[in-house]
């Protein structure tokens, strides 16, 4: 899975097509999940859309009968799809559309001649339909050509999480390749809903005792910081309250082989292969500046049952982290103590953590700094993601801090990361990328030269 943004995509050119969908006036009423209500909150306050995109290829031109039966029985396999918001006079007020009361229809948008032409044009469509607000809050699209094809499912953040993404290319990849071969639909696994989770409190973590050792943890960490939420610690050339349009940069930053060796030095020193990573980056920034300690924020899931690893929706927390930079053995271990106390913390409700503060947050940015890691390898379908060029595409809109997003797949380890049109804020990303280029490199070695002092001891013993 290529994780990139909107401003990098290039989609080849081809015929457009596009699915609109039609619900009635009225549905069952639903209920929002924290997530949700935030992003609600902050696009009445004026915040720029923010969509996520399945893209992946298939052999040969579309063949419209077959994604038009693909798109409704995904639909109705998920809730969180038939999820309406419109904005009342007391609010979002949520509602449930049932698959067959929706009237779908296809048209051809139009054709494209340059890579530039077509990503403009799916550009311009995701923002239009992936608004939060009104129904369908989602576009389902392709892009017919004679020998290879793309099909896109884009989702405004409403609907769907990182995870939901890779689902979506899986499920919709095997819809489609079972109407067009056979016109049957095929077995899936059974799933569970978004919405019914919402409904039964299961998409998240539920409310602790006041007393909570975690609910003081969370305290903790945030009254070391002057109630501030973290920030990248490298300059990026904005003064407080200024933002810039988004830049994206996108990398390879170790092949299998290298991510294999990371691995087992995390596990030799306690730590997971996530934790051994945000080591080598806090060492990175480290040597660039920053400080020998490293506070960031991290996506969590809250995908707990086994009927929710399919399920479309957004199931994620957000969890603090401090990590040293150090890529000693002491270091690592310290750095998977903090990312397991991370997940610990994630068993609070961010609300319920917002409510027990006692002071407010002190709001420096707008943005706040994410380190983000996801695994495609034990993801639905990440072994064929390769083969079917596939790829999450997130809306490009502005930005006042950085935000890291760590991708391991069959081919090793890539990293997006987002931040603000600025030279200043440019030159710190290209500097941080060479130097964690490096300091990857060094955390592998380390393992070889670890291994080698070890090889006399086992020998001797034996």
């Amino acid at each position: 899975m290529l994780v990139t943004a909107a401003d990098l995509w290039e989609p080849r050119p081809g015929t457009l097509l596009r699915w609109d969908v039609s619900a009635p006036a009225h549905g069952t009423p639903a209920l929002l999940s924290l997530n949700q209500r935030n992003h609600l909150a902050a696009a009445m306050a004026g915040a720029p859309t923010v969509w996520l995109a399945a893209a992946f290829d298939v052999d040969g031109p579309i063949e419209p009968v077959a994604l038009s039966r693909t798109w409704r029985a995904f639909l109705a396999r998920h809730g969180s799809l038939q999820l309406e918001v419109v904005a009342g006079a007391d609010g979002p007020q949520a509602r449930r559309h049932h698959p067959g009361t929706l009237t779908w229809s296809v048209t051809t948008a139009g054709h494209t001649g340059t890579v530039e032409e077509t990503r403009a044009a799916l550009h311009a469509a995701l923002d239009e339909r992936c608004v939060p607000f009104g129904y369908p809050a989602f576009l389902p699209a392709a892009v017919s050509r004679p020998d290879r094809s793309t099909i896109v499912l884009g989702m405004d953040h409403l609907h769907c999480d990182a995870h939901s993404v890779a689902v979506a290319v899986e499920e919709l990849a095997h819809l489609y390749a079972a109407f067009a071969e056979s016109g049957e639909e095929p077995s899936l696994p059974a799933v569970g809903s978004f919405l019914e989770a919402v409904l039964q409190g299961s998409d998240g973590p539920a409310r602790v005792a006041a007393d909570d050792p975690l609910l003081r943890g969370w305290g903790d960490f945030l009254a070391g910081r002057g109630h501030r939420l973290p920030t990248f610690p490298l300059p990026l050339g904005l003064g407080p309250g200024e933002r810039a349009a988004q830049a994206t940069a996108v990398a390879p930053l170790a092949d299998a082989d290298l991510m294999d060796r990371i691995s087992a030095r995390a596990r030799t020193s306690g730590a997971s292969t996530y934790a051994a990573v945000l080591a080598a980056l806090a060492t990175a920034i480290s040597d660039l500046g920053g400080g020998e300690r490293l506070d960031t924020m991290a996506p969590v899931s809250t995908r707990s049952a086994e009927h929710l690893a399919r399920s479309i929706g957004w199931y994620t927390t957000t969890v603090p982290l401090t990590v040293p930079a150090s890529l000693t053995d002491l270091g690592l271990a310290e750095a998977g103590d903090a990312v397991r106390h991370g997940v610990r913390l994630g068993s609070v409700p961010l609300d319920q953590v917002l409510g027990s503060l006692t002071e407010p947050l002190v709001q420096t940015r707008n943005d706040v700094f994410v380190v983000s890691w996801l695994d495609y390898r034990h993801v639905p379908g990440g072994s064929a993601h390769l083969d079917r060029d596939a790829q999450h595409i997130s809306a490009s809109t502005h930005a006042d801090d950085v935000q890291i997003w760590f991708s391991r797949t069959h081919s090793g380890l890539a990293v997006r990361i987002r931040y603000p049109d600025t030279s200043v804020a440019s030159a710190s990303v290209d500097q941080l990328l060479a130097r964690l280029e490096h300091t990857l490199v060094a955390l592998a070695s380390s393992a070889e030269s670890a291994r080698t002092d070890e090889l006399p001891r086992r020998v001797g013993s034996s």
